[in-house]
Parts: C-alpha cells; sequence; structure tokens
C-alpha cells in the first residue's frame, strides 16, 4: 500500500484539482486498482466476500476429513504392540478376552504403548482457563461418549457436531448432548451430540494420500484402513485379534449395504483412471499399426497446397443473420484501417467475394478416427489462411505497385531478421554513460539472461539515432518476468530523464494498475466524449487522427 501512494502522491496536490475531494477520489482509486492488482481478485469478487455470499453453489457441503492420521494411529497401535512382545526373539503376542464391552475385542493395557518407539502423533497444544492442553485429531473419535460405542469413524466425522459449554451461541435444541470421555482433554469444556440429518447434506472430504486400491496393491493396507473406517473402535487393537490378519477380519466383517456402496464409490475414481489408459492404450496401438496407412490416403484428399479441389460447390450457401451482418460491417471497418495503415489489397470481384463466404464440402468417411479429424481440421485452417492472406500484396510484387503510384510503406507478413545493430550483444551506445545506466538497472533488478536479452534490445534501439521503429513482443505464462522488465525499462528512461518517449498500456484496469500505466481507453480516448455512441468507423477514425 505505501508503495502505490508513494506512486500516486501527486494526485493529491490541490492546486491541480478539478473539484474539491477529487485528487482523494482518484488517489483511493488508484490504490485499490493496485491492490486488487497484486491479490489477483477481481472486483466482483471482493464485492462477494464483503456481502458474505458463497464462492460456489453445491448440493452438499465438504467436511475435512483427514483420514490418514486415523489409519496411522491404528497401524502404529499394532507396531507398538509388536515392538513391546520383540517377536524376534520368539515371543508371541497372547491377548486374553474380558468382558469390558469392546466388542468381544480383547482387552488390552495401553499404558506401555504409549511409550513405544513406534507410536507417535502430532499433538496441537492450546491455552484454556490458564491450562496447556494436548489434543490430537483421533481424540474426538477415539473419547467419544459412551453412548456412541458402536458408531463409526465415517458416521462420527459426517454426523457429529461439537458445542462449547461456555459459548453464548446455543445448541441445537433438537439434539442430545453429551459430555465427552473422561480421559478427553476437553471433557469439561466441550459437549457433542449425532445428527442424523447431516448424512444427506454433508459429505466427508478426504484430505491426505488417495486411499487404497481395492484390487491392486497392499491388499492387508486396504482391508486395513475400510474396516478403520466401517468399524467401531477405540484404540486399533479393537480392529482385530492377534491371530488373524486385516484381510481375513475384513472377510469376517458384517458391513452394511450403505458402507458396500460407499467403498464401490471410493474405488471407482480408479475404475476410471483404468479405463482411460486402455483407451489411451488402444488408441496408440491402433495408431501405430494402422497411421502409416491413414496419413497416406489423406495426403491423397488433402494436398499440400492445402487447396481442397471439392470446395467449389455452387449449391451451398450460407445465409446471414443480425449478428453475423454486424460482425461482417466491422471487419469491414477493421479492413478499412488496416488499408490505411499500410496494408494494400488487391481488388476483388462480388464473384470471388461470395466464393470465399461459402462453406467447404470434404469427403471424409464415417469410420474416422480423432487423428484423421484433426488432420482436416489443421489442413482447412491452412487453406483459409492462405485465402485469406493473398489477398494482400506480397514483397515481390511491392516494386510493381510503387510504379503504379502506390504508397511506399509497405507490411511484411513474413519472420525476417532485422537489420539493426542494437540487437547484437556487441553494441556499444553513442555515449558510454548509455551503457553504464544499463549495466547498473540490470544489476539493480537481478535480470536473468531471457530478461537482460529483451531489456538490452529496447534500451539499445532508445540510444540509436534515428532509428526504425521498433516493434517487438514480450511474452510468457505468468511469473516468468515480464513486468520485472517494464520496471528496469522505466527506470532506465526515467535516469536518461526521457519518461516522455515511453507510455504503459494495459487492456483492462487491473493489468494496467499492475504496471503503473493506463487502459487503452483512458490514453487512446476511445469510447470517451461525444463518439461514445457512434460507430465502430467512427471510432477507429477518432483514433487514428
Amino acid at each position: 500500500m505505501y508503495e502505490s501512494f508513494s506512486k500516486n502522491e501527486s494526485v493529491l496536490d490541490k492546486s491541480k484539482e478539478d473539484k474539491p475531494g477529487n485528487g482523494a477520489r482518484k488517489m483511493l482509486t488508484k490504490v485499490v486498482n493496485s491492490l486488487s492488482a497484486k491479490m489477483e481478485i477481481g472486483a466482483p469478487m471482493a464485492a462477494l466476500y464483503l456481502l458474505k455470499n458463497p464462492d460456489h453453489y453445491t448440493s452438499h457441503q465438504f467436511i475435512p476429513f483427514y483420514w490418514k492420521n486415523y489409519h496411522t494411529y491404528v497401524e502404529g497401535q499394532w507396531n507398538a504392540l509388536l515392538d513391546i512382545a520383540d517377536p524376534g526373539e520368539g515371543v508371541s503376542v497372547k491377548l486374553e478376552d474380558g468382558d469390558h464391552g469392546n466388542h468381544g475385542h480383547p482387552e488390552v493395557d495401553l499404558a506401555p504403548l504409549e511409550d513405544a518407539p513406534g507410536h507417535s502423533e502430532t499433538v496441537q497444544m492450546a491455552r484454556m482457563d490458564g491450562y496447556l492442553l494436548a489434543k490430537t485429531n483421533t481424540d474426538d473419535y477415539r473419547f467419544r461418549p459412551l453412548q456412541m460405542e458402536n458408531i463409526c469413524l465415517y458416521d462420527f466425522i459426517q454426523c457429529s457436531l461439537k458445542h462449547p459449554i461456555r459459548s453464548q451461541r446455543l445448541p441445537k435444541r433438537d439434539l442430545r448432548w453429551l459430555n465427552l470421555h473422561e480421559h478427553h482433554p476437553q471433557h469439561t469444556t466441550h459437549v457433542v451430540a449425532l445428527d442424523p440429518s447431516r448424512r444427506l447434506l454433508y459429505v466427508p472430504h478426504f484430505i491426505g494420500p488417495a486411499l487404497p486400491r481395492r484390487d491392486a496393491g497392499n491388499r492387508e493396507d486396504y482391508c486395513c484402513t475400510m474396516l478403520t473406517l466401517f468399524c467401531p473402535w477405540r484404540t486399533g487393537i479393537d480392529l482385530r485379534s492377534a491371530e488373524t490378519t486385516w484381510e481375513e477380519t475384513f472377510r469376517k466383517y458384517a458391513f452394511t449395504d450403505q458402507q458396500r456402496t460407499l467403498m464401490e464409490n471410493f474405488n471407482m475414481r480408479y475404475e476410471c483412471y483404468d479405463a482411460r489408459d486402455d483407451y489411451g492404450a488402444i488408441t496408440k496401438s491402433a495408431g501405430g499399426s494402422e497411421g502409416d496407412a491413414g496419413d497416406s490416403e489423406d495426403e491423397d484428399i488433402y494436398p499440400d497446397n492445402g487447396e481442397n479441389p471439392e470446395d467449389d460447390d455452387e449449391l451451398l450457401e450460407m445465409g446471414f443473420g443480425k449478428a453475423a451482418a454486424n460482425l461482417q460491417r466491422s471487419n469491414a471497418a477493421l479492413t478499412q484501417a488496416l488499408r490505411a495503415a499500410g496494408w494494400k489489397a488487391k481488388s476483388q470481384d462480388r464473384k470471388a467475394d461470395a466464393r470465399a463466404l461459402k462453406l467447404p464440402t470434404i469427403a471424409i468417411d464415417s469410420a474416422l478416427r480423432s487423428g484423421a479429424w484433426n488432420n482436416i481440421i489443421k489442413v482447412e485452417k491452412l487453406r483459409a489462411w492462405r485465402r485469406k492472406m493473398s489477398g494482400f500484396l506480397r514483397v515481390g510484387e511491392s516494386e510493381t505497385h510503387e510504379q503504379n503510384g502506390g504508397n511506399l510503406r509497405e507490411v511484411r507478413n513474413d519472420a525476417y531478421v532485422v537489420p539493426g545493430s542494437y540487437i547484437s550483444k556487441d553494441f556499444q551506445p553513442p555515449q558510454e554513460k548509455w551503457s553504464d545506466i544499463m549495466t547498473r538497472v540490470v544489476a539493480d533488478f537481478k535480470l536473468n539472461d531471457g530478461q537482460e536479452k529483451a531489456f538490452r534490445i529496447v534500451a539499445n534501439h532508445s540510444c540509436c539515432i534515428a532509428p526504425e521503429q521498433l516493434l517487438m513482443h514480450l511474452g510468457g505464462m505468468g511469473g516468468t518476468g515480464k513486468s520485472t522488465v517494464i520496471r528496469a525499462l522505466c527506470q532506465f528512461f526515467n535516469d536518461r530523464n526521457e519518461t516522455y518517449r515511453f507510455v504503459l498500456l494495459g487492456p483492462t484496469g487491473t493489468s494496467a494498475a499492475l504496471i503503473g500505466g493506463s487502459t487503452y481507453h483512458t490514453f487512446l480516448g476511445i469510447n470517451q466524449g461525444a463518439s461514445a455512441t457512434g460507430s465502430t468507423s467512427a471510432k477507429v477514425e477518432e483514433v487514428r487522427e
């Protein structure tokens, strides 16, 4: 914000204000535009958040579910138990059954497991009533109320609600709120309830690594994950006994129909991946075996010159609607402006114009593959481009046109080497101090090799005496450093006291604010004054004048 304010501080000069307060209004507009450009949030999105409206609309709401923490806890319990038993010395793990309400599972004293090397969890520290509480992500489910003993992890995440006891906001009265287990760190401060209606509105969003596959990979890992999600437990030892494997326990457990449907949905993602890979393999094999024949056949139908002998069908007509007529008028105005700027088009008769508007008739086969269709589209684009560009004079025809009294300024529609010394890295400006300024600016902005090349081409061109106009395109994806080059050029012209030679324009207010410039419409005077309601040709004429 300080950078934006200091850059536009001149607008606060009261001596230059047309109306009282106009400078402050301009300053606020420039600051907001600068902040919007840096935050990459447009005005509609900002207004959306200020009005507290959601940024997307869905039929369900999603609950973040870090499933890997629970799976890691279950595996850590068993790894810690095996480390205590030390099976390497021939000691077997034997668990005695006890009647303690753990779903028929054996009773295990977990006190030694807490200090075992294989048992570790991420702990969150919080301060409450002057005390520090250590809480893990699995505490809410493991220390749930005794009345929720038969609730599986998936249902608990989907339907549970947690409410602070001392909160001023009242909880839902139609639910039964229960105290957490006495071992829970928030036993005296929070209560929990289950809302079955949430099953229709809320969906657990699995965050973390992808769920294991049912038909590939480690089968034991898959069975352990599904039992963790759909079998009630408080410790990892509750899910299976020491005499059985995870897969055997998985086959014996009675999953509900809803749980089996969920497991089918979990695997649907991998089925889609398999179908994609199979289709790609089939397409690749078919293209490799029949691609040569298909290419030769396409070459016979579409010659290299891009012309199709069946394009001259006189029976195919195209009608024009209101939108097409407006587009045609706009194209005519743009063509006229291009001709005035130096593009010279050959005269064409009405019959040629009418023939150019007709759609081509293409002889195709109903069994064409995607590769053949792409080839057809590519050839037709090339044919249309050549037909369009054939209406303008080429370089070889410029001499004849000059003898007939034409304009000497012609546009070369071609890629060629610019005969300018300023594009060479050995270029030396007429004055040595300009070279020192370039070197200092490159060092100050830490330009890389590509940025330095673009910067020096423009800077060297500006140091030449009466050079030809430089038309240069600097492109690249976001974050590649285009704006850095522009800022370096601004600094260069500022050091030379020639800021009037460098104008920064952008298509939108956000892009213009990002580089500290103006929009096309503001600088060129488009859509301003009496011509705002005029025709397109009138606006073009006004800009040209």
